[in-house]
């Protein structure tokens, strides 16, 4: 069996994500290309905004914001175009674990002067503390659709 994400999923998380916060003040959505990034792109397609994603690979474009990261399984530095100071963006993401990849794009994107309305997530993984480290190092809540419980064999969702 060959994993697959279809259409009506899509479809669901980008309406249940669209009705996790008020996207109408941003002007623009960030994203992290690894993972999450195909889901910012469809929010930012969906609710006609501007796009940028956060890149963990220098692009070798002169003017490029930089910062290290240190997630639950890898680090090194993140990069970023696309935005400029007095931008209004929401942090849209995958997965939040350790929160270590939200925690440096929120650090990028305030080195830069640009205003973080909102995060929105998928799924928290239970257990990682995430949620909790997020909101300690910068101030703001991150709001997730689900929680999902990994005991490294099961995923499994929790409310």
């Amino acid at each position: 069996m060959k994993p697959e994400t279809c259409y009506k999923l899509l479809e669901d998380v980008v309406k249940e994500l669209s009705g996790a916060t008020n996207f109408d003040k941003a002007n623009k959505i960030v994203g992290e290309e690894d993972r999450g990034g195909y889901i910012a792109a469809l929010m930012a397609y969906k609710l006609k905004k501007s796009l940028a994603l956060v890149k963990w690979n220098p692009p070798g474009l002169r003017g490029a914001l930089c910062i290290d990261f240190r997630n639950s399984y890898t680090h090194g530095k993140m990069y970023l175009h696309g935005v400029k100071k007095r931008d209004r963006v929401i942090l849209v993401e995958d997965i939040i674990d350790t929160g270590g990849t939200l925690i440096a794009m929120i650090k990028l994107l305030r080195n830069a002067g640009i205003r973080i309305l909102s995060i929105v997530a998928v799924a928290e993984k239970i257990g990682y503390g995430g949620l909790e480290r997020i909101e300690k190092e910068t101030g703001l809540k991150a709001k997730c659709l689900i929680r999902v419980a990994c005991d490294g064999k099961l995923s499994k969702v929790q409310n």
